[in-house]
């Protein structure tokens, strides 16, 4: 299984065999957040170099408009930066957990302003 540690100052993504897959000091991760839907309200579909992150998101919400989906466009997030690396492998490991952390992530955010 895939999980995600601190080489130096780079997120490495490692495997179980310990050989590591990608390489960075920044992360990111994107995902769909539907507030309010019944059940898992976040769903990860891309984590990793935040170039390439944002790249699929710029491509998969351009394929969505294009196909008259404004609102499944507006529904994928991309968070970049440094995410705790306990967060993050739950992210990748347990399904819908990247809801409950932007989530948090926002009410964390508002308490701050």
């Amino acid at each position: 299984m895939l999980h995600y540690r601190m080489e130096g100052t780079e997120y490495a993504l490692v495997d179980e065999h310990d050989r590591v897959h990608w390489a960075g000091e920044d992360i990111a991760v994107a995902f769909t957040y539907c507030p309010g839907e019944q059940g898992i309200e976040g769903t990860l579909h891309k984590h990793g170099s935040p170039d390439k992150v944002n790249a699929w998101a710029d491509k998969s919400r351009k394929k969505f408009i294009d196909a008259g989906h404004l609102d499944m466009a507006n529904e994928i997030v991309v968070v970049s930066g440094k995410i705790s690396l306990e967060d993050l492998n739950k992210i990748i490991e347990i399904s819908g957990y990247v809801g409950t952390w932007y989530k948090r992530l926002q009410k964390e955010s508002q308490n701050e302003n």
